[in-house]
């Protein structure tokens, strides 16, 4: 594969050029392959040269005198352009002013040799200055630039030349380093003369830039001369004439400013703190092979890194201090190996990166110093050994991560001996966030006996302390299924783990809602199945023996009975005699279930005393529906049935018609009478046992016998086939009407004849009272002819009002007699009182 080759291109004032026809500023050759549009866009802007305004003031003809403008930057394509602008004096026409600008555009992959040989930058010896009109407008491609090879000069002499001391020079390139990833540009103007501003520049740029990382200097950009401070892409280090940096002027104030000519800098001062990197290429920047040394180890690190990672300076100050530490300056680990590691480890993470080795061999090489310090009873801090565990996954080989698991090993067994609990808690806890180390750790652990008591029981023990509820158990539990699976398997988790779990279920309010959370948990439980069978059964037998039964719905009793239905007979003869009753308690109810006919209570309740029957009733209670019906009635008899006491009834009649009715109201109740109706339990003989027909008495007379009120409900009610009921509700209308309604059943006949008497009497009486009417013919009398006119005298009125007569039929009629008009006011008529004969 041919070697890429380096193409030309001249620039200034002639007749013509590439671009235009006619006389101006343009590019006057170039090497052809070279692009037109890269020429215009990226080479162009940089064709530019402004002579210093001193040397125009006094029309300097000595072109000696003119600083030459060198520049170099990395085109967007990747080329590393390097050219050189230069004043030359009169053009063509010999009126004019003009410059001259030669640059090189050397291929990316040809530009390595630049970078890492400044010399073959900043020493070009090749550099043209003038171009002759007739000669071919074609240049030739190049293999190399000439240059000349660079000398060991005192740097430190040549900066105090500049008057650039220790700090200054730490801010100088800390400036152009932050340039790099940031905005800011650097401007520096030089204390020297004009005729010595291109050496000057020189010497403090082949410093600076030999202080650069390869990395920060493929991307770096410089200009060695402008007649001002001016942004320029590509371009962070400007070297700008004497005078022409001023602050002030809102020009350049928030870049950085190194006016070396006044002795003033602005915005350079640096953060408080170490500075790894400034301070160690101050200490060998005599020394250009520890200087590319460094370059060469960072090179390595970062090769895949990216970007915004290997242009960022405080890369440059971690590796820095991760490079001494190998080069055996220890003294930079133990400043803060806190630090060290998570670098370290911060590094070995990045996936990019491809080479690793000599981290990895970093990294043994601190293993070693801390097990040596261990030996001697020195205890690595508590953020040491976190990071010394976080390095478990970076680790290069299985060998690595085992002397990591037996160094920390160690730390726990020196840390117990040595009655450091809290910070073998600590570390336990650094452990525990490392699954895959943990794991491991606890393999290694139950591989020797002598240490499975202090390194895992004890350590179980200590953790099950903080468990405060059934969820965090069932947490714990995972934790060790997922992280140390062996552990499960160890008699001494189950003999710890199962108890602590009964004891916090016993606390438990609902336990039934528990043992179902327990049961859906081990039902995908990824760890041992023999010690989740056995965890599982232990749960069972603690629900059965401390559940209440009479708490359980139909739903619970179910789920209860659910969960205990493939259950092998080991669980059931394990039992103790609580959870045996219960569970028997439990299959009596069942059974009912399976029957096609309800025992009798007595039968059904025959083995059982009366603490238990009482127990199975109120389950069974609990378990009826909202609504019943017809097949629920026979249980409602089991449910208020009086066991074992001959001095009470065998029901609970009246709880037992209240139960029916608030369960479906008027409508079950007609339902269960006309199956209670049938059922001999509830009579003696052929009639309804006294119990029975009081509480039902009692029922029906509640609100005044409102319920055989109604019309409908009434013939609903009496069509229940029993007379002996029939008579009950007869006997519950006869006690529940009122007195007035009995008076008209009993004295139907004669009280319909007063009453048509009292009526006829009424309709006499009113027929009296009429006046009499006056002839039609007879003539009115005039007003005040003397005459009187005939008034009728009052006639006597009995008035008796019908309902006396309705309760009293003995009253006698009251006689009012009217009063006349004519009576005194004071006089007062008493009524006659005759008497009446029936």
């Amino acid at each position: 594969m041919s070697r890429p080759l380096i193409l030309q291109q001249y620039y200034t004032r002639g007749r013509q050029g590439i671009f235009r026809a006619n006389e101006g500023y343009d590019t006057v050759a170039r090497t052809p392959g070279l692009d037109n549009q890269f020429i215009k866009k990226t080479l162009h802007p940089f064709c530019v040269y402004h002579a210093p305004r001193q040397l125009q003031e006094r029309a300097e003809t000595d072109l000696s005198q003119y600083p030459k403008a060198l520049v170099c930057f990395r085109a967007e394509s990747g080329e590393l352009v390097l050219g050189q602008s230069v004043f030359v004096g009169a053009d063509f026409t010999g009126q004019r002013n003009t410059f001259f600008s030669h640059n090189y555009v050397i291929p990316a992959e040809a530009s390595d040799v630049f970078i890492k040989e400044p010399a073959r930058i900043l020493s070009v010896q090749s550099f043209q200055q003038q171009v002759d009109d007739a000669a071919s407008k074609d240049l030739p491609a190049l293999e190399a630039i000439p240059y000349t090879a660079s000398k060991q000069l005192d740097n430190k002499k040549l900066l105090q030349g500049l008057g650039i001391d220790e700090p200054l020079f730490k801010q100088l390139l800390h400036a152009v380093m932050m340039s790099l990833s940031g905005k800011k540009k650097v401007f520096i103007s030089l204390p020297g003369e004009m005729a010595e501003a291109t050496r000057q520049a020189n010497q403090l740029l082949e410093i600076i830039y030999s202080c650069l990382p390869y990395e920060m200097r493929r991307h770096f950009g410089f200009l060695t001369y402008s007649n001002e401070p001016q942004s320029k892409k590509h371009i962070h280090l400007m070297f700008v004439e004497k005078g022409s940096i001023r602050p002030g002027n809102g020009q350049g104030d928030k870049d950085f400013l190194f006016d070396l000519a006044n002795q003033r800098s602005l915005n350079t001062e640096l953060t408080e703190g170490r500075h790894e990197y400034l301070d160690f290429v101050w200490e060998f920047l005599q020394d250009s092979r520890i200087l590319a040394s460094f370059h060469a180890f960072c090179e390595e690190v970062l090769q895949g890194a990216e970007r915004s990672v290997a242009l960022n300076l405080v890369t440059y100050y971690e590796l820095c201090a991760l490079y001494l530490i190998e080069q055996g300056r220890m003294s930079v680990y133990e400043r803060n190996r806190t630090a060290i590691w998570q670098l370290l480890n911060s590094y070995l993470r990045q996936t990019g990166l491809i080479q690793k080795n000599r981290l990895y061999d970093l990294m043994g090489k601190l293993f070693q110093a801390e097990s040596q310090a261990l030996a001697q009873q020195k205890w690595p801090e508590l953020e040491v050994v976190k990071q010394m565990i976080d390095s478990y996954d970076v680790a290069r080989n299985e060998v690595a991560k085992a002397e990591t698991i037996q160094y920390l090993i160690d730390v726990l067994l020196k840390g117990k001996n040595a009655h450091k609990d809290g910070y073998v808690s600590d570390v336990y806890k650094f452990l525990s966030s490392q699954r895959d180390l943990f794991g491991s750790l606890m393999r290694n652990v139950f591989a020797i006996k002598l240490i499975v008591k202090p390194l895992f029981e004890d350590y179980l023990t200590e953790r099950l302390k903080a468990v405060a509820d059934i969820p965090q158990m069932l947490k714990e539990i995972e934790f060790w299924a997922k992280n140390a699976p062996q552990a499960i398997r160890h008699a001494f988790f189950a003999s710890t783990t199962i108890p602590k779990l009964l004891n916090l279920l016993a606390e438990e309010r609902n336990k039934l809602d528990a043992v179902l959370h327990i049961h859906h948990f081990f039902a995908t439980f990824a760890g041992s199945p023999s010690y989740a069978e056995e965890l599982v059964d232990e749960v069972d037998k603690a629900l059965l023996k401390r559940i209440e039964l009479t708490s359980l719905s139909k739903q619970g009793f179910d789920t209860v009975l659910s969960l205990l239905e493939e259950k092998p007979q080991t669980f059931f003869d394990g039992l103790d005699l609580e959870g045996r009753n219960k569970l028997d308690m439990m299959m009596n109810l069942a059974s009912l279930e399976e029957l096609t006919t309800t025992p009798r209570p007595e039968e059904f309740f025959r083995k059982w005393d009366a603490r238990d029957i009482e127990n199975q009733q109120r389950l069974l209670q609990n378990m009826l529906d909202s609504l019943l019906g017809e097949e629920s009635f026979s249980k409602v008899a089991l449910v208020f049935y009086n066991a074992g006491d001959l001095e009470r009834t065998s029901f609970r009649y009246g709880e037992m018609i209240a139960f029916v009715h608030q369960k479906g109201g008027d409508e079950a109740l007609l339902s269960f009478l006309q199956w209670a109706m049938t059922q001999r339990m509830f009579f003696e003989g052929k009639y309804m046992e006294p119990p029975f027909r009081g509480a039902l008495k009692s029922f029906f007379r509640e609100d005044k016998g409102s319920r055989l009120r109604s019309k409908e409900w009434r013939k609903r009610w009496y069509a229940i086939r029993n007379a002996d009921f029939r008579n009950m509700l007869d006997e519950v209308r006869s006690e529940t009407t009122h007195p007035l309604v009995k008076f008209f059943r009993s004295k139907g006949t004669i009280i319909s004849g007063l009453i048509l008497l009292v009526a006829a009497g009424a309709v006499s009486g009113y027929l009296l009272l009429q006046p009499d009417p006056l002839p039609s013919t007879q003539p009115q009398p005039a007003e005040g002819d003397g005459q009187t006119v005939p008034v009728r005298p009052p006639q006597p009125i009995e008035v008796v009002p019908v309902y006396k007569l309705l309760l009293d039929p003995q009253i006698e009629p009251v006689e009012l007699v009217p009063v006349s008009e004519n009576s005194p006011p004071d006089q007062t008529q008493e009524p006659v009182t005759e008497p009446n004969n029936p």
